[in-house]
Order: C-alpha cells, then sequence, then structure tokens
C-alpha cells in the first residue's frame, strides 16, 4: 500500500478487487477483537511451521489453517469473517471444498457472474499478497514469500531469531497509551479530543520521525555546550522514511 495513503489513513484497492481500509485510532481502541482480527489475517507461514513441526505435523497454509479453522469451530469462523469486515467493509463467504473466500452474498454474486474471472475472491495465489496488504496498512513492513528450498539449518536459525523477536516484544516497547499520550504532548495539535480521528499506522512513524527530530536537537545542543564534536554526529532529523 501506499505509505502516504497508509499515514493519513485512505483506503486503497487490493488488485482492482476490493478496498482495504487503515484502521483509525478510535476503532482500534473500541474493537475489543481488534487483535484476534489481526492475527487471523496476518499469520505467516513461518509462524505455522514453527508452531505445526514442533509437534512434527503438517504445516498448513495461512489459507489452509484459516479455513480449517473456521470449518471445525463457528466461533472462530464467525470472528474471522468479522476480522475481513473490519479491515474490507465487505462481508465474505468461505468456500471449504474450493478454498476460496469470496467476497459479497454467494447467492447474489452467482447471479451476476459470467464466470470465474467476474467473482471478487481470495486463493492461495493472491492471499499472501492480501496479507501484506494488511500488515501495510497497521504500519507494518510486508514479508518475503517463504523459501521452499531454503535449507532446514537456514530455517531453523531463522525459527529461533523469531522466537527471540517475539520475546523481546514482550518486554520492550512502549504500549499504546503511552503512544498516544507522547503524540499529544508533542505540540503538533493533535489532542485526546481527535487522536482518535488518525490512522494507527501514523503513530509508529510520527514517533520515529519526533525521537530522530529530538536527538538531532540533542547532539547540536551539546556540541554548541562544548561536547567533544568527535563523538557526535548529528544526523539530520528531515529523511526519507524506510
Amino acid at each position: 500500500m501506499s505509505k502516504e495513503a497508509v499515514f493519513l489513513g485512505f483506503p486503497e484497492e487490493f488488485q482492482e478487487k476490493f478496498l482495504i481500509y487503515p484502521p483509525k485510532v478510535k476503532e482500534i481502541i473500541s474493537t475489543k477483537k481488534f487483535n484476534q482480527y489481526r492475527q487471523l489475517l496476518t499469520f505467516s507461514q513461518e509462524e505455522l511451521d514453527d508452531e505445526f513441526l514442533k509437534k512434527k505435523q503438517y504445516s498448513p497454509t495461512p489459507l489452509e489453517f484459516l479455513l480449517s479453522n473456521s470449518y471445525h469451530n463457528k466461533e472462530f469462523e464467525k470472528i474471522a469473517k468479522e476480522a475481513f469486515y473490519f479491515f474490507t467493509r465487505q462481508n465474505v463467504v468461505f468456500l471449504y471444498e474450493q478454498k476460496i473466500i469470496l467476497f459479497g452474498k454467494l447467492e447474489k454474486e452467482l447471479k451476476r457472474a459470467k464466470s470465474l474471472k467476474d467473482l471478487v475472491y481470495l486463493d492461495e495465489e493472491n492471499f499472501f499478497s492480501f496479507q501484506n496488504k494488511i500488515r501495510e496498512c497497521l504500519g507494518e513492513k510486508a514479508i518475503e514469500p517463504p523459501n521452499p528450498n531454503e535449507h532446514p539449518k537456514i530455517r531453523a536459525m531463522k525459527a529461533k531469531a523469531r522466537y527471540r523477536d517475539k520475546i523481546k516484544a514482550k518486554q520492550g516497547g512502549i504500549n499504546l497509551l503511552t503512544s498516544l499520550a507522547s503524540i499529544c504532548c508533542m505540540g503538533i495539535g493533535v489532542t485526546p479530543l481527535n487522536i482518535g480521528e488518525m490512522s494507527y499506522a501514523s503513530l509508529g512513524i510520527l514517533i520515529n520521525t519526533y525521537q530522530n527530530k529530538e536527538k538531532y536537537e540533542i547532539d547540536i545542543a551539546s556540541i554548541q555546550a562544548g561536547a567533544d564534536s568527535k563523538k557526535i554526529n548529528p544526523k539530520y532529523w528531515i529523511k526519507n522514511l524506510e
């Protein structure tokens, strides 16, 4: 997705099929199942491999995992469909035998469509791209597709690295409340009265930019106060974001 659109909270088309909506702060806070929605639609193949290979079981694809659990658990199916509606504003139908997620009402879409090309759906061919668009609309980085020919040792090393990252994520970082309060103290016109209208993805972008600005100003002030300029390397804070 366009980073500018995500920052401002504008929806974008996915493969000219439907829109994906970057959620606003108020939507995240008012949606109790948001974390479940996020997890269900962004499970990666590597995460599933980590979980299933430990049990010496077949590791499904993210789409297979979603459909299989939905088929066997109606509560799971309900939450999964809510997750699609949260991000796309559209209802979906799970066609289990065909391994397809159809957008719209089944009877209406079948009457309207003259061929399979007229239907709007997700399958194994585009589900990975859809997942990346969900990640991007939340301000997260898109991931690379898994390499089926990757050496087992490299795969194991990556699995350990992912485990360490999860532990670090639980231990460090600032929570949402701290992020909201920090942005309201930046003096940029954001207050508790309007911060809810911002896109969720913009929070991290603003905090990172402000931290870069603050570090640059501290470095400049330190040099002006007589600090050793050889040990301080001010980096101008206005630069392209990664």
